[in-house]
């Protein structure tokens, strides 16, 4: 991510997703989700990681202690 770039996401940067994709991690968004689910962290930007606890509680994700709505409502 660009230092002077305050939105998170700037023109010089890669997309965060591609299609279903997290860029550079080879990973479906599905598959972050239960990567997380899991207890796993997976190598994710700052803002994959919104989207992917976004997908989260819109599928409504199980048990995930990383993932709760108070934590996403302060993302948007």
């Amino acid at each position: 991510m660009s230092e002077d770039c305050d939105s998170g996401v700037c023109g010089a940067d890669v997309p965060a997703v591609i299609g279903s994709v997290l860029t550079g991690t080879g990973l479906t968004i599905a598959q972050a989700v239960a990567a997380l689910e899991r207890g796993e962290e997976p190598p994710l930007t700052p803002v994959q990681r919104r989207i992917v606890e976004e997908r989260a509680l819109q599928t409504g994700s199980r048990e995930c202690p990383s993932i709760t709505p108070a934590k996403a409502s302060t993302t948007r």
